[in-house]
């Protein structure tokens, strides 16, 4: 436990609308004889001075309930009853209200069972000693820290701890969480955490395909993925995702350079970077393996087009009607990932493509050529992309041109 109070932490760092919100909770929980404390990510956030992100609270009382009372209008609020979880939106917000409540988990890689109970034995529920801090936002100690697993010392130490030995061995998904954590805040996995992440690689074979995708999403929107995707691969975890993923210094120069070229890269830019080696059958695997959502999987197959394009789109006087053929239906997150992976050269020709010849199309419609005399059917779809690539190419850049060249056709049938 800790005699700290953080009242005034919470008044410097967090925005008045947010700082009210939470005291209004707490008043309306307190109405109903529960306590409601902020928890996880944003204490630790508060300790190392830093603002902004989601609030999760836990209260000793029905969390539906208290998040249907918060909120403004119904849709506002998701619930899940397996867990007595809300989600609110407020304001521009995200707030997660859970049940304070104990777990135990029948085997690994199951999900646990639960029940309820008070905020000491919800903190030893959670992953690392940084995550298992409390905030009182109740107003007889209002700002109080509890801290009852020794996070506020790992925190000053910059240690990444589990909270017990089979921590693992009860959400294997924590051997991702830890790293992400490690590289984000520039932490160290401490000695005794670091061996039983080692040794815990194996239960990951226990983790649903959902859950194990769930975890790469969170790495692709680290403010640096390659930093994780280089942790794990030193520690053996990056190949618990694919054995055939690399994280070298080429996809680390690959990744800092996207974020040089786009602001906010999207975070199927960063997977196709990390699949853009891969030959076809280990991207079919690694896309089965994590059981990728459709737009997912599109990026990283159209990784494996891009590669294929490279030294196409590197000859000296390519033109841009082949750079269209060759590029078009490809996704865009896989068209920003090859600026930052293709050689200068190729990457001109991409980015030609997307601010300019990707809209490129004649002037003439298919009504058009029908008047001209061209029969429906394939005829059509035919004529109108040779005199789109002509347009690109330079031969036709009229609508006269293209009516002349239509004739033309005619005539030679």
């Amino acid at each position: 436990m800790t005699d700290l109070n953080l009242a005034r932490e919470l008044k410097a760092l967090l925005p008045a609308d947010a700082a009210e919100f939470l005291r209004g909770a707490a008043a309306a929980a307190a109405a109903r004889g529960w306590r409601l404390y902020l928890v996880g990510g944003a204490v630790r956030d508060l300790l190392l001075g830093r603002s902004g992100g989601d609030l999760d609270l836990s209260v000793e009382g029905d969390a539906i309930e208290l998040a249907e009372a918060l909120a403004a209008s119904p849709p506002d609020v998701n619930v899940h009853h397996r867990f007595n979880t809300a989600r609110l939106f407020w304001d521009g917000y995200v707030i997660d209200i859970a049940r304070s409540r104990q777990e135990t988990y029948p085997r690994p890689g199951a999900l646990p069972s639960t029940r309820p109970g008070p905020i000491i034995q919800d903190l030893a529920r959670r992953d690392f000693t940084i995550n298992a801090m409390a905030v009182s936002l109740n107003p007889d100690d209002f700002g109080r820290l509890i801290d009852p697993c020794g996070g506020r010392p790992d925190l000053e130490s910059k240690l990444i701890r589990v909270l017990h030995v089979r921590s693992f061995i009860d959400d294997a998904t924590r051997l991702w969480r830890g790293v992400r954590y490690e590289q984000r805040l520039g932490f160290k996995i401490e000695p005794m955490t670091l061996d039983l992440l080692q040794r815990g690689l194996p239960l990951l074979e226990t983790i649903t395909a959902d859950r194990l995708r769930y975890e790469l999403e969170c790495v692709l929107k680290e403010p640096a993925p390659e930093k994780v995707f280089r942790r794990a691969g030193e520690l053996g975890l990056l190949r618990t995702w694919h054995p055939a993923l690399r994280s070298d210094q080429w996809l680390m120069d690959a990744c800092s350079r996207l974020r040089s070229l786009v602001e906010q890269p999207p975070p199927e830019a960063y997977l196709a970077l990390l699949a853009w080696r891969l030959d076809a059958s280990h991207r079919e695997e690694f896309i089965g393996r994590l059981r990728l959502t459709k737009h997912q999987a599109r990026a990283v197959r159209d990784a494996g087009k891009l590669v294929q394009a490279e030294a196409t789109l590197t000859a000296v006087g390519t033109k841009p009607s082949l750079v269209h053929h060759l590029l078009d239906g490809l996704v865009d997150e896989a068209l920003t990932a090859a600026l930052a992976a293709f050689s200068r050269g190729a990457a001109y020709y991409v980015e030609r493509f997307q601010g300019e010849w990707r809209c490129a199309a004649p002037e003439l419609t298919g009504e058009d050529l029908k008047r001209l005399g061209v029969s429906r059917g394939p005829d059509i779809k035919r004529l109108l992309e040779d005199l789109r690539d002509r347009r690109l190419d330079g031969p036709i850049g009229t609508r006269g041109a293209e009516e002349a060249f239509v004739r033309d056709w005619l005539a030679g049938r």
